[in-house]
């Protein structure tokens, strides 16, 4: 298992005029840990999956993190799947499987968007969507207005050089005059001139709000950390059917089982799973 790195945070907040509520974080930490964690993966990936991560530390910033909530994009681009899992106590992981390296992006389609909830004490949510053309924050807005009739702005940002990587999601309430969506609608245009390093929750807090200020409502810290434990695998492998279980163990001695979260090996043998 991975060791925790340094956390980012989500801030939730709802600007002083009470008409738009956002959520912004600095996932450079969530970077650090997926160079750690996959480095097989070249930068551009990385950068993907930060992405992915952020935009689901976003979503789960919606409901103040009562859920566990998983993403899942699968695609016919550079990545063949993207998977992200943020969990209620502040874990967060995923996992990048490259796809086409002849494709010119990394999410593209075909595929499908899918977006799993579960919480202790209801049955697990599970919606998907086809993929549509654009990128992981053009896929999230789709899902926002389409499963949840919401009319959300997400903007993701990632530096495959420096790793400064971050997100905002901004939902204007249903009482937002027309004249300050419009304004919002500027201000978000214009954040592509801010350099990323400036890009903190105060400053975007000011920057939405433009310059009245918003009141912070909540703010959760969360650490690239994978969950994984041997015990964990053994339960899971023990539920396959015994002849599939036999199959692992055709030559003589352990198997060895890896964690695509996170790449540790777990030695498997024939006692460990087969009477």
């Amino acid at each position: 298992m991975t060791d925790a790195v340094p956390q980012a945070r989500v801030v939730k907040a709802l600007t002083r005029d009470r008409h738009i509520r956002l959520s912004s974080m600095d996932a450079s930490p969530l970077w650090d840990g997926v160079r750690r964690g996959h480095p097989h993966l070249e930068p551009t990936a990385c950068a993907c999956l930060t992405e992915l991560l952020t935009s689901t530390a976003l979503l789960q910033g919606r409901t103040l993190f009562s859920e566990r909530l998983q993403l899942l994009v699968k695609g016919s681009g550079r990545a063949r799947a993207v998977v992200s899992d943020s969990w209620p106590d502040g874990t967060i992981r995923g996992v990048l499987d490259p796809g086409s390296a002849e494709a010119a992006d990394w999410i593209e389609g075909p595929g499908v968007f899918q977006v799993m909830r579960s919480n202790a004490t209801g049955q697990p949510y599970v919606g998907h969507l086809p993929l549509v053309a654009g990128g992981i924050q053009v896929q999230v807005e789709h899902y926002l207005q389409q499963s949840e009739q919401i009319q959300a702005s997400l903007t993701l940002w990632c530096d495959a050089g420096t790793g400064e990587a971050g997100g905002l999601l901004v939902e204007p309430l249903p009482d937002c005059p027309p004249e300050r969506l419009a304004r919002l609608v500027q201000a978000l245009e214009g954040l592509e001139v801010v350099p990323l390093w400036e890009r903190t929750p105060d400053f975007l807090a000011t920057w939405v709000s433009q310059g009245e200020g918003a009141d912070e409502l909540a703010a959760t810290d969360l650490f690239y950390r994978c969950r994984c434990t041997r015990e964990s695998l053994l339960e899971t492998l023990r539920r396959f059917p015994t002849d599939q279980k036999e199959d692992l163990f055709r030559e003589p001695g352990p198997v060895e089982v890896r964690c695509d979260y996170c790449g540790t090996m777990y030695p498997i043998t024939r006692e460990d799973l087969l009477p």
